[in-house]
């Protein structure tokens, strides 16, 4: 079985969280997953965008970040295990793909008591200072939600989705992610390894039914863009166009054995993509 559900997260480096969140939010009417937060040590906000959340964070410091990895990049992505987490990694080990410990991240809450808000585990052979993949496993008694329900960010990002599914994606018709595009020094052991993780034999490798991943060669590990599935391209692109938000030009992106138009634009400083897929044959 694959050990991971879903995207959790995408998480994206930034110098400042706000243009980008106000336009993913107000503009484009994307649902708020985590309303914008400002604390001595980031900025930092969640927007939903059908299918995973985007994490928008701007550090006080990106001293953790190497020198050819500056902001504004995408910085990584979490995935939600399908397991509780020890048995998530001990599987993932199983496979060949070495696992950082787990660590937790633990807040006091009001009666005094250190609760956990969620924990991490680092895929370390998929990863590098520059793109870090890990697994997410949040609590349900964490005290760092800024929201009352009883709920986790995966289950409020069930019910984020019905709600942009309710208004039909806002102006751009939004779907979901569909593809992250990483480039790696490493490309054969990592298309190896992203196999024997996802369960895809393919490439590009189907990481969930809804988001593809494809490597590409290059110097350092790193998420070069995101592609997003729109309901109507034309729709998309007069849209974008009416708020002068179209910064890049339609391009013919190279996808398997079939040529995907897209649209390419560049928002804060990151390359975000957008295109529609293709009809579905019957089954």
């Amino acid at each position: 079985m694959q050990a991971y559900r879903s995207i959790d997260h995408v998480m994206l480096r930034l110098h400042a969280a706000e243009p980008l969140f106000d336009l993913l939010t107000n503009t484009l009417a994307l649902p708020v997953a985590w309303p914008l937060q400002r604390t001595p040590f980031a900025n930092y906000g969640w927007v939903h965008v059908g299918n995973t959340d985007l994490e928008l964070w701007a550090a006080a410091s990106n001293a953790d970040l190497p020198e050819h990895a500056q902001p504004p990049l995408f910085h990584g992505f979490a995935l939600e295990p399908a397991l509780p987490l020890a048995e998530t990694i001990e599987h993932i080990t199983a496979s060949g793909i070495t696992c950082k410990p787990a660590r937790a991240f633990e807040t006091t809450n009001t009666s005094g008591v250190q609760v956990t808000n969620f924990t991490n585990s680092v895929l370390l052979d998929l990863s590098e200072p520059s793109c870090c993949v890990f697994l997410c496993e949040w609590s349900p008694v964490a005290t760092i939600y800024p929201w009352k329900e009883p709920v986790t960010p995966a289950q409020r990002r069930s019910q984020l989705g019905k709600e942009l599914q309710a208004v039909g994606g806002g102006p751009l018709g939004l779907l979901g992610l569909h593809a992250i595009h990483v480039g790696t020094p490493s490309l054969k052991e990592h298309l190896r390894q992203w196999q024997a993780l996802s369960g895809s034999t393919g490439h590009p490798i189907q990481l969930t039914p809804e988001i593809t991943l494809t490597l590409f060669p290059a110097d350092h590990l790193r998420i070069e863009s995101l592609t997003f599935a729109v309901r109507s391209l034309e729709v998309a692109r007069s849209f974008l166009n009416s708020r002068q938000l179209l910064g890049g030009e339609m391009e013919v992106v190279t996808d398997t054995d079939t040529d995907t138009t897209a649209i390419t634009v560049s928002w804060g400083g990151v390359k975000l993509r957008f295109t529609e897929p293709a009809p579905q044959g019957p089954l």
